[in-house]
């Protein structure tokens, strides 16, 4: 189909332009991803079966094309002969045959040539297929990175926070000796304790399924240490203008799954070529040497020969009832149901592609609302601080602008990391057009 076509100096230019704006992967960030993401296929267990997959599709390519080939058999028998004869004396011997058989397919209306198709076309699908599987781990493996990275940091939010506290609650508690404050005072500070140490309790239980998950899915075995050597990731978070990364809106791209239904179809092609061939007939060259032995009529002794031959062989199947005539109809529907996909998956695809633009553009907006949050976060700290040191404040207020900052430092983090992953999902979509 037109649309399928592709225009190898768009496709150049596509891709210079996506790289011009694009804001990097996320592995670019973190030495270790990088090393995760690029050994997924020694590692992974999921991606180490999908490739035995590939290895039995092309073995199944071997087997179709054989079928046009020559093939050759060799026979050897021993005997041990008995004979009793008419008017003859008991007889007993011992006799060897051999032969051997070659046989080629001359003539099959394209249906071998066809299988050959099929075979090839199933083989590039589990191609398709397993990169896919690659492309769709990798993501999935970035993703869980960064959502390990952002609950780390929560974890050390919250230990900050228990911190902090404690310190209260035994400044609360020292307090309310002096009679300075009351004891509701005291059990609202140590039920806040308490329920921090409970959160963080469940934030740990997090970090340990999600690192479970995360190496079950890699096949990583090494110790995750998030750090980012060139501080490029803290610029990132802190100064990058993210409205300016959003990509211009592409029009006459395809996706993987668009290919997929191409080779689906050109399978079924093949397929009519196959049921239209089955009630035609069919030539085969044969020919072979053989020995086989006779017995003379006058004598006890056999007659051993030795034969050549060489001709065509003709099959034709004349009626089958309904068979072909069925499988046909059963092709030609699939052929068009795919066709009709087709169209259907190009719609999909660029409305995905449409929407995770709008997602960045959305995602780009809320990382700007966030860093004005951090910035009133950490101005409302200062003078927090400052108000606690005079006394005018309570412990408790200090410490909710303690809290507050942190928290928005974990948004403004979050909001980064939704834009990543939503960017690494743009890029994905995009890029296969042309790999």
């Amino acid at each position: 189909m037109n649309f399928l076509r592709k225009d190898f100096f768009y496709n150049i230019s596509l891709l210079c332009m996506l790289c011009s704006v694009t804001c990097g992967k996320i592995e670019d960030y973190f030495f270790e991803l990088s090393e995760i993401v690029s050994s997924l296929e020694n590692n992974s267990p999921l991606l180490k079966e999908e490739y035995q997959k590939v290895q039995e599709q092309l073995a199944n390519q071997m087997i179709a094309d054989s079928a046009k080939g020559l093939k050759i058999n060799i026979n050897l028998t021993g005997q041990s002969i008995h004979e009793d004869r008419p008017n003859q004396s008991f007889h007993h011997q011992y006799r060897t045959f051999s032969s051997i058989y070659a046989k080629k397919p001359l003539f099959h209306w394209g249906a071998l040539d066809a299988k050959s198709k099929i075979a090839y076309n199933r083989a590039n699908l589990s191609k398709l297929s397993f990169d896919e599987v690659v492309a769709d781990l990798s993501s999935q493996s970035r993703h869980a990175y960064l959502d390990l990275l952002i609950l780390r940091k929560k974890i050390e939010m919250r230990k900050e926070q228990l911190y902090l506290n404690q310190n209260s609650l035994r400044s609360v508690a020292r307090k309310q000796k002096v009679g300075i404050t009351t004891k509701l005072q005291v059990n609202e500070s140590n039920a806040t304790l308490l329920e921090n140490k409970i959160l963080l309790a469940d934030l740990n239980q997090s970090l340990s399924n999600s690192l479970y998950h995360f190496k079950s899915m890699t096949g990583w075995n090494g110790h995750l240490t998030f750090i980012n050597t060139d501080n490029s990731f803290e610029e990132l978070l802190l100064s990058k203008d993210f409205a300016l990364e959003i990509p211009p809106l592409i029009t006459g791209i395809s996706s993987s799954t668009m290919k997929r239904i191409q080779r689906e179809i050109d399978i079924e092609r093949n397929n009519l070529i196959i049921a239209d061939s089955k009630l035609k007939p069919k030539l085969n060259l044969v020919g072979g040497i053989y020995q086989d032995q006779i017995a003379l009529a006058n004598s006890e002794e056999n007659l051993l020969r030795n034969n050549a031959l060489v001709g065509l062989e003709a099959t034709w199947s004349i009626w089958d009832s309904t068979e072909s005539k069925g499988e046909k109809q059963a092709s030609l529907a699939r052929k068009r149901k795919l066709e009709y996909a087709v169209d259907r998956e190009l719609k999909t695809f660029r409305l995905h592609v449409s929407n995770l633009r709008q997602n960045l553009i959305s995602l780009s907006q809320r990382i700007k609302i966030s860093r004005e949050l951090l910035k009133v976060a950490q101005a409302r700290f200062q003078t927090s601080q400052i108000e606690s040191n005079a006394n005018r404040i309570s412990a408790n207020k200090h410490l909710e602008s303690k809290i507050a900052l942190g928290q928005a430092k974990i948004n403004q983090l979050d909001s980064v990391c939704e834009y990543l992953k939503t960017h690494d999902l743009y890029l994905k979509a995009t890029q296969q057009n042309h790999e």
